[in-house]
């Protein structure tokens, strides 16, 4: 069974209570462990790549990019209406007969 307890009973159980304290060098050794990791390099490279000038540099460099290859498309890669028309021509001159002439022998 539960004992009941008095009211004066439970604040008398509070005489004999301290302030709690950390252990010695507590906080020092919290202090050497959170610049051991700020020190780290995934660290600094997640400082690098979350800032605002990095995020802008980064898009502005890939719109960029976009507009330059956009612009310059029919430069980069040769044109397939040429390319077709030369393999047209030599197939032609491999093959002296062209199936598409009509040229009826009697």
């Amino acid at each position: 069974m539960s004992k009941k307890f008095t009211s004066e009973e439970i604040i008398n159980s509070l005489e004999g209570v301290r302030r709690a304290e950390p252990a010695p060098f507590l906080h020092t050794r919290v202090m050497a462990r959170l610049e051991r990791q700020q020190s780290s390099p995934e660290i600094a490279i997640y400082r690098l790549i979350t800032r605002p000038a990095f995020a802008v540099a980064v898009a502005s460099l890939l719109i960029l990019l976009n507009g330059y290859l956009i612009v310059n498309r029919e430069q980069l890669s040769p044109a397939p209406d040429d390319v077709s028309q030369v393999v047209a021509m030599e197939y032609a001159q491999q093959n002296h007969s062209n199936p598409y002439e009509l040229n009826e022998t009697p």
